[in-house]
């Protein structure tokens, strides 16, 4: 067994410590996640249809117009949540086991310091049909308002326990989250967050 100098053992007892108070310096109730960059780009999976981009595009419009961020699309991108450098909207067939059973799914990835890096929101269809404010069927979740409520999780919003916010935690089918409508609550949740 080799000896470490005393010296050594002090350099490692401080490095120990400061590990230590960092990593409990950054649990999540401490750190602030929110994007540092006002600009976010983001993708949709390539077997989306027409009217699927055209939803897609002008619910993200909604975030852009009530917010500080700018939303810009970028075009197609492969399906599924990975770290890829490009946030994507995808609809989904098989839902992947690494996530929670849902109807939609937002994913963030952080950077060392908190913020948010990357984002992926995912659309369950293998559990739930959709439907856009344009095709209005029945029993259907609309995309504008299930899609509103993630876009709230991808820029760092939590749930809000009012029954007319849109990042409330669940919404009937009927109502999906009011199909997008961005709601006083929620905007004051998007004001503290981002001062």
């Amino acid at each position: 067994m080799k000896r470490v100098p005393a010296a050594g053992l002090v350099f490692l007892t401080v490095l120990c410590i400061f590990s230590f108070s960092r990593c409990k310096r950054d649990t999540p109730e401490e750190v602030v996640h929110r994007w540092k960059e006002s600009t976010v780009e983001y993708y949709l999976n390539p077997a989306a249809n027409d009217l699927t981009e055209i939803t897609v595009r002008e619910t993200f419009q909604r975030w852009d117009d009530a917010t500080h961020f700018t939303f810009v699309y970028k075009g197609r991108n492969r399906a599924g949540i990975r770290k890829d450098g490009r946030s994507t909207v995808s609809f989904m067939l098989k839902w992947p086991e690494e996530v929670p059973m849902k109807i939609a799914y937002c994913w963030n990835w952080y950077d060392r310091r908190g913020n948010i890096v990357e984002s992926d929101i995912i659309f369950n269809m293998a559990m739930a049909g959709f439907t856009t404010t344009r095709t209005n069927k029945p029993g259907f979740y609309y995309i504008e308002g299930v899609l509103a409520h993630e876009i709230g999780h991808m820029i760092g919003l939590d749930h809000i326990e009012a029954e007319d916010s849109l990042m409330k935690p669940f919404s009937p089918v009927e109502e999906s989250y009011n199909k997008g409508f961005i709601d006083p609550a929620t905007l004051t949740a998007y004001r503290v967050l981002y001062p």
